[in-house]
């Protein structure tokens, strides 16, 4: 199913970059000493710049790492099935700590999450850069707490552009409350169709993390501090590839 998808990757004219030659990754995870929370931001509307990666990915690995998403996606049937291809697992901390004790597969007990959630969401804009990350520290201590859990940021360019919609009123209040997305949006021709720009996924370098199993706050603040330089750093360093981001600047909220 995944393969009929592959005219998006010229739709778009999707790039992937990855800052750590994708062996070495790779090569990481497949010893089992290592894996990762690759931590995705920004949410858009529809993570289209998400699609496109696990589209293009190498067939050995091609959707084989679940999706972290909030409980209401998972008790919601049509989202739940026509999103499983990718597939999904619960977000809670509950639930990912379960994953990464129990998952021996060290592809499947790797994930992705996207840090921002439905708030970040409601942030898309085609004029502005907001992620919603300030006060979004949980995945940080709880991949501190495991012994071979490490942090990769992910930046999707293109995720805020494709897409726009009505982020206030009654619908992105319910849908705030709900963890899922209740509200209208458009992209070409005033459509529900995203627009045919150019989008990027790029994959940095893990923060290298160490091990502790009860992290202080402190512990918490310093390596959730780095990630955020992280991420900047990528923005700042590819922004420049795609025209709707040139003259944007990125804000952490």
């Amino acid at each position: 199913l995944v393969k009929l998808l592959s005219p998006m990757l010229d739709y778009f004219e999707f790039e992937m970059i990855n800052e750590k030659k994708k062996g070495d990754l790779l090569e990481m995870m497949k010893t089992g000493k290592t894996r990762f929370i690759f931590a995705a931001q920004p949410h858009g509307v529809i993570s289209f710049v998400g699609i496109c990666s696990a589209i293009a990915s190498p067939p050995e690995i091609q959707c084989v790492t679940p999706t972290a998403v909030a409980s209401a996606v998972m008790n919601t049937p049509v989202l739940k099935h026509v999103l499983g291809i990718f597939g999904l697992v619960d977000a809670s901390g509950k639930s990912l700590t379960k994953l990464f004790q129990t998952e021996k597969d060290p592809f499947r007990g790797s994930i992705v999450l996207y840090i921002g959630g439905i708030a970040e969401l409601f942030m898309t804009s085609r004029t502005e850069e907001k992620l919603y990350l300030k006060n979004r520290k949980g995945f940080i201590k709880l991949a501190l707490r495991q012994a071979d859990v490490d942090v990769t940021p992910v930046y999707l360019f293109g995720n805020t552009s494709i897409l726009s919609l009505v982020n206030t009123g009654v619908l992105a209040y319910i849908s705030r409350k709900m963890q899922a997305s209740l509200t209208f949006f458009w992209g070409k021709y005033g459509l529900p169709i995203p627009r045919d720009e150019k989008i990027l996924y790029v994959i940095g370098n893990p923060l290298g993390l160490p091990h502790i199993p009860e992290p202080t706050q402190e512990d918490v603040d310093k390596w959730h501090g780095v990630y955020c330089e992280e991420v900047k750093r990528i923005f700042d360093s590819y922004k420049e590839k795609l025209p709707m981001y040139k003259h944007k600047e990125l804000q952490i909220v």
